[in-house]
C-alpha cells in the first residue's frame, strides 16, 4: 500500500518505522518550504549598481534628435520599450547595450554608468 509521500506501508513493517519515515518526510517538507521563502528571485531594480534612470537619460542623450518611433526601429525595438529604457522603467539587455555602443561610438561604460 502506498501512503502519502510515497511511503511504502509493506506487511510486516512496523509501527515504528512507518513513524520515522513519515517524520522524515514532514522535517524534509518543512526544510524545503523554508529554503523557499529565504530564496528571492532576481534582484529588485532597486538593489541594481547601475541607476536606471540615468541609464535611461544616457539612451535619450543618445538618440539625438530622431523621434522615440524613429530610434526604436533602428534599434528593432518597440517604441513602447524604448521609453521604459528612457524613463529607468526597465533595464537594457545587453544586445541592445551593444547595439548603443556601436551606433554611437561610445563605451558600454559610458553607456550603463556615465564613466569610461
Amino acid at each position: 500500500m502506498l501512503l502519502a509521500g510515497g511511503v511504502r506501508w509493506a506487511t510486516g513493517t512496523n509501527t515504528l518505522t512507518l513513524n520515522l519515515q513519515l517524520l522524515t518526510l514532514i522535517k524534509n517538507t518543512l526544510e524545503m518550504n523554508k529554503v523557499k521563502r529565504h530564496i528571492r528571485g532576481r534582484p529588485r531594480r532597486s538593489e541594481s549598481e547601475v541607476d536606471l534612470q540615468l541609464l535611461g537619460q544616457r539612451v535619450r542623450q543618445l538618440r539625438g534628435p530622431a523621434t522615440q518611433k524613429e530610434f526604436a526601429r533602428a534599434m528593432k525595438i518597440s517604441q513602447a520599450q524604448l521609453s521604459k529604457y528612457e524613463l529607468g522603467q526597465s533595464a537594457l539587455p545587453l544586445s541592445l547595450l551593444a547595439k548603443l555602443a556601436e551606433r554611437s561610438g561610445r563605451t558600454t561604460d559610458w553607456i550603463l554608468t556615465g564613466k569610461g
